[in-house]
């Protein structure tokens, strides 16, 4: 081999210093960086397994979310259809006290006019017994004597009394 340029004892050196260098660096470089790489994998999974969980918990979330807000929107129709129903139902029930109360006024109006047309016919009976007490008896005064006169007038009055009933 010295023929050819090359010294077998240098030649075993460098193997040797290339081994040596290749056992160093596997168990100085190669292992770590490939063990670094290997938690970098699997980190690297475990962080997609983890976003993939979290986009799963996400649509559960949504899911559940939207299914929330649907009932809460069902429940807020229920509760304005109950508000409207009682609102008219309320409004029913004031218009109904509103005519009741009108018509109790009305009744109350037609008694109090039915009871001062009665005041009113009996003082006008007094009134016109009165007017014609006074024209027969001056009538009479002139015409008879005061005892006829006083019968006379006790009959007529005795007859307007019962017209006055």
């Amino acid at each position: 081999m010295e023929k050819l340029g090359v010294e077998p004892v240098q030649l075993l050196t460098q193997v040797f210093n290339f081994l040596v260098m290749v056992f160093l660096l596997t168990k100085v470089l190669y292992k770590p960086i490939l063990r670094a790489l290997e938690e970098r994998k699997r980190k690297i999974a475990e962080g997609l397994e983890y976003t993939e969980k979290m986009k799963e918990e996400m649509d559960k979330t949504d899911k559940k979310r939207e299914e929330v807000i649907s009932h809460a929107k069902d429940e807020a129709r229920k509760i304005i259809e109950e508000g409207k129903k009682s609102g008219r139902r309320l409004e029913a029930e004031i218009i109904e006290k509103a005519h009741k109360e009108a018509s109790l006024i009305l009744d109350k109006g037609r008694k109090e006019l039915e009871l001062e047309k009665i005041e009113l016919e009996k003082q006008l009976r007094s009134k016109t017994i009165e007017i014609a007490s006074n024209m027969v008896e001056a009538v009479l005064s002139q015409v008879l004597d005061v005892k006829a006169h006083q019968k006379i007038i006790n009959k007529k009055l005795a007859d307007l009394a019962k017209l006055a009933k």
